[in-house]
């Protein structure tokens, strides 16, 4: 029983990682997209693909990082939640 618990953690784990690798690079290739949508149809100069692939990363490790904390905090939710013994409803009997 333990070990099907471990190997879920660890599968959990990676899609934690791969969901992080697809935000970031999700986010560089539509900023990427921008900036070259702005070069080709509105003349600007290709500069502006470099500082939307740039924000575009920036902005995908901001985001990556945000969705790591949100999946660290289910975990040790849940991780806590699994812990308790006796009832898990919160409530203390003296209602």
């Amino acid at each position: 029983m333990e070990k099907k618990k471990e190997s879920k953690t660890d599968w959990t784990a990676l899609s934690s990682l791969y969901q992080f690798a697809i935000v970031i690079l999700s986010n560089i290739m539509v900023m990427g997209f921008i900036g070259y949508l702005l070069y080709r149809f509105a003349g600007m100069g290709k500069i502006w693909i470099s500082f939307f692939l740039l924000f575009g990363a920036l902005a995908g490790i901001y985001n990556g990082i945000r969705y790591l904390l949100k999946e660290a905090e289910k975990y040790d939710r849940d991780k806590n939640n699994g812990s308790k013994s006796g009832d898990d409803s919160g409530n203390s009997g003296n209602d």
